[in-house]
């Protein structure tokens, strides 16, 4: 139930004045995105939903500032304010002293078996290990691909590159994956 893109344009002129349907739409229309995007990039999903919440706060405080007409445009602007607030997170995080184990919080039940539970965690560390040796373009453009579903004009559009490039981007990213994902194991 996507409207055309002069509606979105429309809503983003009445959130800027801080009508708050239109900038509930907006929310509405953008949550899934944003909150994908920071699930990619965080180990907790209780973190990716806190930082949601701190980037439409701070798309709430900045949407004068919002220089898009368009939803590519408005989502490359949520995705910076999400960019800016992961490493906010993470520089915060390096600041603070290590809690005691014994202030260390009650783990989820799982519906896995302990050994089927540690081989899935660690494959989705390796995987994040992976996806951190490459280029920030071409997480971007895995992350756009694989976690938001877009195509490459969608994905081109969000990255500020040309499909062609995104193409490109998209074929050495993988590349790339598949050189660090096997890797033979290290020997201690």
């Amino acid at each position: 139930m996507r409207e055309g893109p002069d509606d979105v344009t429309a809503l983003i002129r009445r959130a800027k004045i801080y009508d708050q349907v239109a900038f509930s739409e907006l929310y509405r229309r953008t949550v899934g995105p944003v909150f994908r995007y920071l699930s990619a990039r965080v180990n907790r999903a209780e973190e990716a939903e806190e930082l949601t919440q701190d980037v439409f706060l701070a798309a709430l405080n900045g949407i004068q500032g919002l220089r898009a007409e368009d939803e590519a445009g408005l989502l490359s602007w949520l995705f910076q304010i999400a960019r800016n607030k992961l490493a906010d997170r993470l520089r915060q995080r390096y600041r603070q002293p290590l809690a005691p184990i014994e202030e260390a919080e009650e783990l989820p039940a799982e519906q896995l078996r302990p050994d089927e539970a540690a081989t899935a965690r660690e494959v989705q560390a390796e995987i994040r290990q992976a996806l951190a040796g490459l280029t920030d373009e071409q997480r971007e453009v895995i992350v756009c691909k694989y976690v938001l579903g877009y195509d490459n004009s969608r994905t081109a559009r969000m990255v500020g590159k040309n499909a062609n490039a995104v193409n490109q981007l998209h074929h050495r990213a993988l590349a790339s994956l598949h050189r660090l994902l096997s890797r033979p194991e290290k020997v201690t």
